[in-house]
């Protein structure tokens, strides 16, 4: 119980500690009016569109290459209808692998008819748009889709995901230059230890590392748009966090971080799906995902305990994210 604790601490020191660093930086480098910004809770349900790839796609609707299999609204919906956030509606999903914010803006190639995302901005009517960036950053599309948004749905929040790396980042995509890893198995993912973790949840919120990188460029949007409407989903840390929590024991009824990737790429199984699906639900909607049962699976016997600890995970994440638009006190994880 002892170490439980000091872990806890450990743990909320880090997380504070890094929000606190990004805090003062984005304050002395940003202009945007701040006063404008809402952190609230949001009780309606939110009509959104997304440009993404496959560590980001399965929050949304259910996809099948069978054209006669039937669409489920997917887990994001469950919770947000659990919590009666009526009106939830996914609007448009364009999906392309290992892509970049700029392919999306791409596609069609100059017929916006034949892109689905601009398409969707170009109706209206959306309430969050939502970006998966891949290792390069910052990245030409998300300024072209923010000033896109800015133009066509100017209440709209612009939500961009802060995926973790693919094949433990020992290669890359196509999409940034890359060849990938196809010799990296998924028991590799097993290699990482307590203090790689550690290290790579640093170097998240290094200086110069991704996600000040990351910031910067999405104050630029919120300066142009006068307010601030562009947000960061810490999925990476959610990701990063389970994984140490893996490895020291923590997690009902997993006991390798490979138990929770389906290949060496890094594709989610459910519980790396789950925790970023609460990730995604506290940065939309403002709120804990705490207590939630939707995604609670009644045939497993630790299915219950588990999504406790990753709805805490997910929330401690959002939370300690200065640029996720969420207030809130992180949380024991146990």
């Amino acid at each position: 119980m002892k170490t439980d604790i000091r872990a806890w601490r450990f743990q909320t020191k880090q997380l504070r500690t890094l929000a606190l660093f990004a805090a003062i930086t984005l304050a002395a480098c940003s202009s945007t009016p701040d006063k404008i910004a809402s952190t609230a809770p949001i009780t309606q349900g939110q009509k959104y569109a997304m440009a993404t790839h496959s560590f980001n796609v399965f929050i949304g609707p259910t996809r099948s290459r069978d054209a006669n299999a039937e669409v489920k609204p997917g887990p994001l919906a469950a919770l947000a209808a659990e919590r009666g956030k009526a009106g939830h509606e996914n609007l448009a999903v364009q999906m392309i692998g290992g892509s970049t914010p700029m392919q999306h803006w791409n596609q069609g190639n100059g017929d916006d008819s034949k892109n689905i995302a601009k398409v969707a901005l170009n109706k209206g009517g959306v309430d969050v748009f939502t970006m998966s960036p891949n290792a390069r950053m910052p990245e030409e599309g998300i300024d072209l889709f923010g000033d896109l948004v800015i133009k066509t749905n100017p209440n709209a929040r612009i939500l961009v995901q802060n995926s973790w790396s693919a094949w433990d980042g020992t290669g890359t995509t196509a999409s940034v230059g890359g060849t990938g890893r196809p010799t990296f198995a998924n028991e590799e993912h097993n290699k990482a230890d307590v203090a790689t973790l550690d290290s790579w949840l640093t170097s998240l919120d290094a200086k110069e590392g991704y996600l000040a990188r990351m910031r910067a460029q999405l104050e630029g949007i919120n300066k142009r748009a006068g307010k601030r409407i562009s947000y960061i989903v810490p999925s990476a840390t959610s990701v990063y966090t389970l994984r140490r929590e893996i490895v020291k024991g923590k997690v009902p009824g997993i006991k390798l971080q490979s138990e929770i990737f389906r290949d060496g790429m890094g594709h989610p199984n459910v519980p790396l799906a789950n925790v970023v699906t609460y990730t995604w639900f506290a940065a939309m909607y403002r709120e804990s995902p705490v207590g939630l049962t939707a995604l609670v699976d009644k045939n497993d016997p630790n299915s219950a305990a588990r999504e406790a600890l990753l709805q805490r995970i997910a929330w401690n994440a959002v939370v300690a994210e200065p640029m996720s638009g969420v207030k809130g006190k992180p949380v024991p994880l146990y």
